[in-house]
C-alpha cells in the first residue's frame, strides 16, 4: 500500500518508526504487513480484551440502577406502550385534521362493503363481519404505530378462519341429531341458529388465542419468525389462497347451493359438486355478478389507477355497488322474482360482550390454527405499515406492532368479532389521503358505528352474488401473481421450487396443510442452499495489478509460489465442514494421503539402502521428503525467489530491488544488544548443519520462500525484515531476502520452525498409490 512522501511515520513506544514502514526513494512511504501465523485461540489469547478482576458489576446493583422512576423514563414507557399519547400531545390541530378526517371516512367506505363480504367469506354471521371492522380498527388507534394500517377484515385471514370453523362445526354437528333432522328435511345447514352460534363461538375463540399469542410473541421479541417466510413462499401461498377464496364465491355468482367440504383434497370436491349442479344456475345471479365486476373493474382499472393524480380520494366503487345492488334488489324484488339468495335479516346495535365459553372447550383441536394465523397476521400486516413507513418516511416499532395486533384479537375477541388484519386496499387508500396519525381510525370507526348501529338492517336484500363479486375481483393482484413462478425460476431455483411445492400443495390438499409444507421447504432449502451452495476456490493474484482473484477463472492470474490460498464462501458449521473439508483437499492438498505416501517413500528408501549397504554401496541420499519428523540428512540448495513474477512497478518488487542495492531502509532502526548478539550468531555459518533440528520440507530445485518464527526480538539488516511488538516477549517473522542457501541460518534455543514447502514443484511418485495431490494442475 503506497501514501506520499511523508518524513514523519507513527513511532513505537520506544521512539522508533515502526519496522514495517517502509521508505522506498520514488516510491512514497511503503506499508508491508508481516506476522506469524495464528489459530483464532492464540490471536484471542494475545489480542482480546480480559475482563480485570472487580470490572463486574454484581447483579444485585445492576438491579437496583435499573429500577428507579423519572418523568422523562415515565414518559417513554407510556408513548412506548401507548403511542396515541404521543400523537395527541404533538398533533397539529389545523394541517392534521382535515387530513384524518377525510382519509378516516375514505377508509370506511371501503370498511363497509368488505366487512359484509369477508363475514360471508368466513364462514360465520354477516354481523360478525361487520363489528370486525369496528373493534379492532378502534383498539389499533390506541396502541398501533402506524398512521396507514386498518385493521378488519382480510380474505386470507377470513379464508383461514373459515377452514378451522367449517372443521370444528362439522365434527360438533355429527351427534346432534335435532340439526341433522332438519338438514334431511330440506332445511340448509347454514339457516340453522344453533349451528351459526356455535361457528360463532369457535371464531371468538381463535380470536382469543390469537391475541394472547401475538401479545406474548411482541413482549418477547419474537418478531424475527417471520423471516424465515420467504418472498415466494408468501406469494404462492397467497396466490393460492386466491384459487380457494374463488372457489367459494363461485357457488353465490352462479346461484347454487354446494357443501362446504374441510380436509385435503375439499377443492376438488367443490368443483365436483359445482359441475354437477351448474345446470341448476341462476342466470340472473350470474348477470348481476359480471355486471358487479365489471363495473368494479373499470372504475378501478380505468378511473382510480388511470386518474389518480387528479383525484382527490379513490372512488369508493364497492360500496356505491353495495348501495345500488341492495336498492335495486328491493325495487325489483330479486328474492321472490328470480330466487336470488340475499344476505338476509341483519341485527342492529351492539352485543353485549361475551366469553366464548363453547368454543374454548375445544381450543386444544385449533391451536396449532391459531399460532399459524397469528403469524401470518402479524407478517401480513408489518409487511404493508413497512412499506407504507418507507413511503411516508417515518417508522414503525415491530415489537409495538405485534403487541398492538395482539391487543386488537384480544379485546375484540369477546365482542363477537373473527381474527382481524390489514387488507391492502384499506391501507392504500389511508396512504393516497396521506392520514397523518392513527387518529383518522377514530372517523371510519364512527362511520362503521353509525352503519352498525342504523344502516345494517337495510342491507337485508343485498344479493350475495354482490358480495360474491366484490371478494373475487378484490383477488384479481393475487391470480396476476402466479406468474411470478417463472421469475422465480430465472433468479433462484430453490425459490422457484419452494413456491411449486407450496402453491399445489395449498392448492390439491389444503390450506394448512400447504402452509406447514411450505414452511419446511423453506427450511431444507435453506440448508440445501447452505450446504451445496457452499464454495471454496484457490486465489490468485492478476499480473496487472497483483489483486487476489479465483484462480484460471481470470486469464491473467498465477498463483503465488510456494503457497496456496483457498477461499470458502460460507459459514462454517457441522452442516459445512464435510464440504469445507473435501473443497480444501481437492484445490491444495490432502494430508492424509500425504503422509501416507511419504510414509510408503521412507519405507522404500530403507529397504532400497539397507540392500545397498549389503552389497556394499553407499546408502541412497534422501532428496525429496516432506516433513517426515526425520533430521535433516543433506544440504538443501533452495534459492528464494526475488519475486520477478510480480508485474513491473509492483510494491513487493520495487522494494526487492531496493534491497539488492542497499537503498532500502526503515527509518530510526535501532537494534538491541540481543538482537546484535541473534545477529552474530545467525551469520556463523560453521555450526549450521549440526543444529537445525526443525521439520521441513526437502525438495530438489525449489523456487520458494523461506520462513523462521522467531521467539526474541526480531531485528533487520540486509538479509531480513521483521515484524516486532512492543513487549518484545511475541514471537517475531524474519523473512530471508537473499535466501542463497540455508547454511547462513542458525538455530538457536528459541527456533520454533522451519518452513520450506512447495507444493507447486512436488512430483507424485507412482508408486504411493493414493493421490496425494488432487488438485488439477
Amino acid at each position: 500500500m503506497g501514501v506520499e512522501d511523508t518524513k514523519q511515520t507513527k513511532a513505537d513506544i520506544n521512539g522508533h518508526a515502526p519496522s514495517h514502514v517502509l521508505s522506498v526513494p520514488g516510491q512514497g512511504t511503503q506499508v508491508l504487513i508481516s506476522r506469524p501465523p495464528f489459530t483464532q485461540v492464540a490471536f484471542d489469547d494475545l489480542h482480546l480484551r480480559r475482563k480485570v478482576e472487580g470490572d463486574e458489576v454484581p447483579i444485585g446493583k445492576k438491579i437496583k440502577d435499573a429500577c428507579f422512576c423519572s418523568k422523562r423514563r415515565l414518559w417513554k414507557l407510556l408513548t412506548g406502550y401507548i403511542p396515541v399519547i404521543k400523537y395527541i400531545r404533538y398533533y397539529k390541530l389545523k394541517e392534521f385534521a382535515i387530513v384524518d378526517i377525510f382519509a378516516g371516512l375514505s377508509v370506511g367506505t371501503i370498511h363497509i362493503p368488505q366487512a359484509l363480504a369477508f363475514g360471508q367469506l368466513a364462514s360465520v354471521k354477516i354481523e360478525n363481519g361487520l363489528l370486525s371492522s369496528l373493534w379492532p380498527s378502534l383498539i389499533y388507534v390506541f396502541f398501533g404505530t402506524s398512521a396507514h394500517i386498518s385493521m378488519g377484515t382480510s380474505a386470507v385471514i377470513c379464508l383461514l378462519t373459515a377452514t378451522t370453523v367449517d372443521r370444528e362445526s362439522k365434527a360438533w354437528v355429527s351427534d346432534k341429531k335435532w340439526i341433522t333432522d332438519q338438514v334431511n328435511n330440506g332445511t340448509s345447514i347454514d339457516d340453522v341458529p344453533e349451528y351459526l352460534d356455535y361457528k360463532e363461538e369457535i371464531a371468538m375463540g381463535l380470536t382469543l388465542i390469537i391475541g394472547i399469542m401475538l401479545v406474548i410473541f411482541g413482549f418477547l421479541k419474537l418478531g424475527f419468525i417471520t423471516a424465515y417466510l420467504s418472498d415466494s413462499f408468501f406469494a404462492a401461498f397467497t396466490s393460492a389462497a386466491a384459487v380457494h377464496i374463488g372457489t367459494t364465491q363461485l357457488p353465490p355468482m352462479l346461484g347454487i347451493r354446494v357443501n362446504r367440504y374441510p380436509g385435503i383434497f375439499k377443492i376438488i370436491w367443490t368443483y365436483r359438486d359445482i359441475f354437477h349442479t351448474i345446470m341448476k344456475a341462476n342466470f340472473a345471479a350470474i348477470i348481476i355478478a359480471l355486471i358487479c365486476i365489471a363495473l368494479i373493474w373499470f372504475v378501478k382499472e380505468g378511473i382510480n389507477e388511470k386518474y389518480k393524480q387528479k383525484l382527490f380520494a379513490p372512488i369508493p366503487v364497492e360500496l356505491f355497488i353495495v348501495i345500488f345492488g341492495t336498492v335495486a334488489s328491493y325495487l325489483g324484488n330479486f328474492a321472490e322474482r328470480f330466487g336470488i339468495a340475499v344476505v338476509g335479516p341483519i341485527p342492529i346495535g351492539i352485543p353485549v360482550p361475551k366469553v366464548p365459553i363453547e368454543g374454548l372447550k375445544v381450543a386444544s383441536n385449533y391451536i396449532v390454527d391459531s399460532f399459524v394465523i397469528a403469524i401470518l397476521t402479524f407478517a401480513y400486516t408489518i409487511a404493508i405499515a413497512k412499506i407504507c413507513a418507507k413511503k411516508h418516511n417515518y417508522q414503525v416499532d415491530d415489537s409495538q406492532e405485534m403487541i398492538s395486533y395482539g391487543l386488537c384479537n384480544l379485546g375484540s375477541a369477546f365482542l363477537m368479532c373473527i381474527p382481524s388484519c390489514v387488507a391492502p386496499p384499506r391501507s392504500m387508500v389511508a396512504s393516497t389521503m396521506n392520514a397523518k396519525t392513527t387518529l383518522s381510525g377514530i372517523f371510519s370507526c364512527a362511520l362503521m358505528f353509525l352503519v352498525i348501529m342504523i344502516v345494517a338492517s337495510l342491507f337485508r336484500e343485498l344479493p350475495k352474488a354482490v358480495l360474491g363479486a366484490i371478494i373475487f375481483i378484490a383477488l384479481k393482484n393475487l391470480f396476476i401473481q402466479i406468474g411470478d413462478c417463472w421469475k422465480y425460476w430465472k433468479i433462484n431455483k430453490f425459490d422457484f421450487v419452494i413456491w411449486v411445492f407450496t402453491f399445489f400443495s395449498t392448492v390439491f390438499l389444503d390450506i394448512d396443510i400447504g402452509l406447514g409444507i411450505g414452511v419446511g421447504i423453506s427450511l431444507i432449502c435453506t440448508v440445501f442452499q447452505t450446504q451445496f451452495g457452499s464454495r471454496g476456490y484457490k486465489l490468485g493474484f492478476t499480473k496487472k495489478d497483483t489483486a487476489l482473484v479465483e484462480h484460471k477463472v481470470y486469464k491473467d492470474s498465477s498463483e503465488i509460489s510456494g503457497v496456496k490460498v483457498f477461499r470458502f464462501q460460507a459459514n462454517l458449521y457441522y452442516a459445512t465442514a464435510e464440504i469445507f473439508r473435501n473443497s480444501l483437499y481437492h484445490h491444495t492438498v490432502n494430508p492424509r494421503k500425504l503422509l501416507k505416501g511419504l510414509q510408503k517413500r521412507e519405507k522404500r528408501l530403507e529397504k532400497i539402502n539397507a540392500e545397498r549397504i549389503a552389497q556394499g554401496l553407499s546408502p541412497q541420499a534422501d532428496n525429496n521428503f516432506i516433513m517426515t519428523g526425520q533430521p535433516d540428512k543433506s544440504e538443501n540448495h533452495a534459492p528464494y525467489s526475488d519475486h520477478n513474477v510480480l508485474p513491473k512497478g509492483s510494491i513487493l518488487k520495487t522494494i526487492n530491488e531496493h534491497v539488492k542495492d542497499g537503498s532500502l531502509s526503515s527509518p530510526d532502526q535501532t537494534l538491541s544488544d540481543s538482537e546484535t548478539e541473534t545477529m552474530r550468531e545467525l551469520s556463523d555459518q560453521s555450526s549450521i548443519t549440526d543444529k537445525l533440528e526443525s521439520k521441513k520440507v526437502r525438495m530438489s530445485n525449489i523456487d520458494k520462500p523461506v520462513f523462521i518464527v522467531h521467539g526474541n526480538k526480531g531485528h533487520l539488516n540486509d538479509d531480513m525484515y521483521m515484524h516486532t511488538r512492543s513487549d518484545g516477549t511475541a514471537a517475531n517473522v524474519i523473512k530471508r531476502r537473499d535466501g542463497s542457501n540455508l547454511e547462513k541460518m542458525r538455530n538457536s534455543d528459541s527456533l520454533i520452525s522451519l518452513y520450506s514447502i512447495n507444493f507447486d514443484d512436488y512430483v507424485e511418485d507412482p508408486d504411493d498409490g493414493d493421490e496425494m495431490f488432487t488438485d488439477e494442475k
